[in-house]
């Protein structure tokens, strides 16, 4: 019987771990990324760029225009990373560090059984399948700086890994 209960909670546990693979506005990271950009275009972002490994739309994100680079493998095009740099904020110094809370609070809420780590300019989350990255950073050939958030999923990293070692 105590077996049976502690096959129960380890199933329940797995279920649960499997079912946070990383997301970028609920589109798992991993997949396609055709089909990431198409859920991405659905949503409003509009196509500014595409190369064989990114593609950069612009648009909203949190109530702030950004760029958004989906990053992808360059056979399989099996998307690695995601990364989110808010374009609004490079002059604004008070309203990128309000905006930097405000994200740093959610990410906390959401990601609580995460490790987190923080650093001067960088918080990150990381599980055993994806890591979170918040931080500042000047844009090449600009003064100011501005906020970003990357997300970068395992799967896609390693799937990355390999073809370039190939």
């Amino acid at each position: 019987m105590a077996f049976i209960c502690l096959y129960a909670v380890c199933c329940r546990a797995r279920c649960e771990f499997q079912s946070e693979r990383v997301l970028f506005l609920g589109i798992p990271l991993g997949g396609n990324s055709e089909a990431f950009v198409d859920s991405l275009e659905k949503r409003g972002y509009v196509l500014q760029n595409e190369t064989d490994i990114c593609t950069s739309l612009t648009g909203m994100f949190d109530g702030v225009q950004c760029i958004v680079e989906v990053h992808a493998t360059p056979r399989s095009r099996t998307v690695h990373q995601v990364s989110v740099t808010f374009a609004e904020f490079m002059e604004n110094e008070v309203a990128r560090m309000l905006m930097y809370r405000s994200i740093r609070s959610r990410l906390k809420r959401k990601y609580t059984h995460w490790d987190y780590r923080h650093g001067k300019s960088l918080d990150e989350w990381s599980s055993d399948d994806a890591r979170i990255s918040l931080g500042v950073r000047r844009l090449p050939g600009n003064s100011y700086k501005t906020l970003y958030v990357w997300w970068q999923d395992r799967v896609g990293w390693e799937t990355l890994n390999k073809e370039l070692s190939e």
